[in-house]
């Protein structure tokens, strides 16, 4: 609360602390969605550079975590909407630090690598998914925001954002279903 009360006056402290809680929560958004290191890092500045510009502007009685996300979420579509980034999403494919592990600890090497596949599996999943879809479930499993804030940030009212939810946990599980 004190950080979000000073964030409107560029208190360097409160700037700081709010880098410092934010970071790498956002790169790691954009980063799960865009599948591209060096993309995610220009991604994440420019959505630290519009923050900074628009802070002065902030309404401190509004939560952080949705207007920066909405931010992220805005800077994200801006790209897949590029005729480029069109091209890059049919040819990187989402990393493996982005699946959730499944790994039985106790497997030894075999183990490891079924879990590996698995992750594999998993990561093919997620990045097959439609971009709204996929956006959704970023949010709610790797940011855990609340279905109101992904609504807030994703511009759709709670109910639709659950459904999307529920869609793309549907056609993860098809997904690897069929790869069992």
């Amino acid at each position: 609360p004190a950080v979000r009360a000073a964030l409107p006056a560029l208190d360097p402290d409160a700037l700081q602390q709010f880098f410092d809680r934010y970071f790498d929560r956002v790169y790691g958004y954009v980063r799960r969605l865009v599948r591209s290191d060096h993309l995610a890092e220009d991604l994440t500045q420019d959505v630290f550079l519009h923050v900074h510009r628009s802070l002065p502007n902030y309404d401190p009685e509004r939560p952080l975590a949705p207007w920066v996300f909405t931010i992220a979420a805005n800077k994200v579509r801006d790209h897949w909407r590029s005729r480029r980034a069109q091209e890059e999403r049919r040819v990187v494919s989402i990393d493996e630090e982005t699946a959730p592990m499944l790994a039985d600890e106790g497997a030894g090497p075999s183990g490891e690598i079924a879990a590996g596949e698995r992750t594999d599996a998993i990561a093919q999943a997620v990045a097959d998914l439609p971009e709204m879809l996929q956006q959704t479930f970023v949010l709610r499993y790797y940011e855990e925001l609340s279905f109101a804030d992904i609504g807030r940030i994703v511009d759709r009212n709670e109910t639709a954002v659950r459904k999307r939810y529920s869609r793309a946990l549907a056609e993860l599980r098809a997904a690897l279903t069929v790869d069992d």
